[in-house]
């Protein structure tokens, strides 16, 4: 057991982050900034989703499903090669690929409907 006290909880300091001013967010990186989209492009799901379920034809949820799905799974993909131990200064350029490609694969798509 160990004989070290535990220090009290007013005397750490915390990571905080005022959401509301620009000045908190001036220096947020790009690694941040994927894992910022992706979360909210995880909310947007469920949304469109619930949307899709009423009205599975409906050509504007189509498209935000299509949308949604490629871009929170291809920025997945990037989270899990940085997992793999690539190193971090690939973090723009993988964010970079992930956005070129989904909007190459939504256009792709898009284009070769079937119905």
């Amino acid at each position: 057991m160990s004989a070290r006290r535990a220090e009290p909880v007013r005397d750490r300091k915390m990571l905080t982050r005022r959401m509301g001013s620009a000045e908190a967010w001036r220096d947020t990186k790009v690694g941040m900034w994927a894992w910022l989209l992706q979360r909210v492009a995880a909310i947007g799901l469920v949304a469109v989703i619930a949307a899709h379920l009423k009205n599975p034809f409906a050509r504007p949820v189509q498209a935000a499903l299509l949308a949604l799905v490629l871009f929170h799974g291809l920025l997945g993909v990037r989270a899990i090669l940085l997992d793999f131990g690539l190193p971090a200064r690939w973090h723009r350029l993988l964010f970079l690929l992930a956005l070129l490609v989904g909007v190459a694969a939504f256009a792709a798509i898009w284009r070769w409907r079937w119905y």
